[in-house]
């Protein structure tokens, strides 16, 4: 089921890092409710329980939009918001581990060069982690290199599958980023999460990039 977000709650999990590219997993409790679950969150706005029939409401969001979706949206109020990371989320679900390759967070930081391109994709035009006012990459997001972004496409591989993002459903939107030198990153390979396999190339800049350094969007 949809639950309710308040622009408060909004505006947090939008400076909360998150969980993969385009989607973070919280865990929150409900008013007068002590017991914690498990609820997958859209773009920062779109929250879903997860229950195990997540996947349907997930398509619905992206065939109808989360605007359209929120009139189905339960007035249930969360509480005590905590936002999982890769390894935690697949620890709780069970999710193998790759053993040959690493995830970007368990990886040291290093610079970016300057010169490298990075690729973030999304079902949204809007993608929030986009700051299109400052024209970067907000702080605790992921992208791909664009390097792997066009591998996906020449080998006409599945970027839902390569790079185990929740929904099922087309990736519509491509956002080009050129961090500069000033910038740190995380690099590493996408880890089997939400039932798909990953393996792709990933990157994580847990303080975003500097002003100036989105360069564009266009379809995927």
């Amino acid at each position: 089921m949809f639950i309710t977000l308040t622009k408060e709650q909004q505006d947090y999990l939008l400076h909360q890092p998150e969980t993969g590219m385009g989607y973070q997993v919280i865990e929150a409790t409900t008013f007068r409710s002590y017991e914690r679950n498990k609820y997958l969150v859209l773009n920062s706005e779109a929250a879903i329980e997860m229950d195990g029939r997540q996947d349907l409401y997930v398509r619905m969001v992206m065939k109808e939009g989360v605007s359209a979706t929120r009139f189905q949206a339960r007035d249930i109020i969360l509480t005590n918001i905590t936002v999982l990371n890769e390894r935690e989320f697949r620890g709780i679900v069970n999710e193998s581990k790759n053993e040959h390759e690493r995830g970007a967070l368990d990886n040291p930081k290093e610079p970016a060069n300057g010169d490298e391109m990075f690729t973030r994709l999304s079902a949204f035009d809007n993608d929030r982690r986009i700051d299109k006012v400052n024209k970067c990459l907000r702080p605790g997001s992921f992208s791909t290199t664009q390097e792997d972004y066009l591998k996906c496409k020449k080998d006409n591989d599945d970027p839902v599958e390569r790079y185990a993002l929740p929904n099922d459903d087309e990736i519509k939107f491509a956002f080009e980023i050129k961090p500069k030198k000033a910038d740190e990153l995380q690099r590493g390979i996408v880890q089997p999460a939400n039932r798909k396999r990953g393996g792709g190339k990933e990157a994580y800049f847990e303080n975003g990039t500097s002003i100036g350094t989105f360069i564009q969007q266009h379809s995927y």
